[in-house]
């Protein structure tokens, strides 16, 4: 694999109640530490089911890319999470079928709910490994109250 990637693993997609909002979790598989990146309600939903491998009885939005992805008998070799501009994650999906490879743009949120589902690795670029923390100090940080109390 290229040296500028990071491999994580998909640890959650949580809903946050106050912004509606979801948080998913990417944790580096060799250091541990954790990239959190938030989503609309919609997509963490679609993430959190891939997730549970739960399915709903007809398909989801990402259920019909992976279908036609198998139907034009290609796979999804990876995801990449390539960078963070603005506020604004980008990633793309790397494809391989019988005429090559192809590299889709695509928004993190689709990406990792197709990558859930088919088990495809995700990774992050090195470039974002400065936003990474340690799982200990996200922990913490939720804990702490965001204004004192008297």
């Amino acid at each position: 694999m290229e040296k500028n990637l990071i491999e994580v693993t998909v640890k959650e997609s949580e809903p946050d109640v106050v912004s509606g909002q979801f948080r998913v979790v990417l944790q580096d598989k060799e250091t541990g530490r954790i990239l959190a990146i938030w989503v609309g309600p919609f997509e963490g939903h679609a993430i959190s089911l891939g997730l549970e491998e739960a399915w709903a009885p007809r398909p989801m939005t990402h259920d019909l890319a992976i279908n036609l992805i198998n139907n034009l008998q290609a796979r999804v070799e990876r995801v990449v999470i390539t960078d963070l501009k603005d506020n604004t994650f980008y990633a793309v999906i790397h494809l391989v079928s019988g005429k090559g490879k192809i590299i889709i743009d695509s928004r993190p949120s689709d990406a990792i709910a197709i990558a859930v589902r088919l088990k495809s690795p995700v990774f992050i670029s090195t470039k974002l490994a400065g936003k990474m923390a340690d799982e200990l100090d996200e922990i913490f940080e939720r804990l702490q109250p965001e204004e004192t109390v008297h």
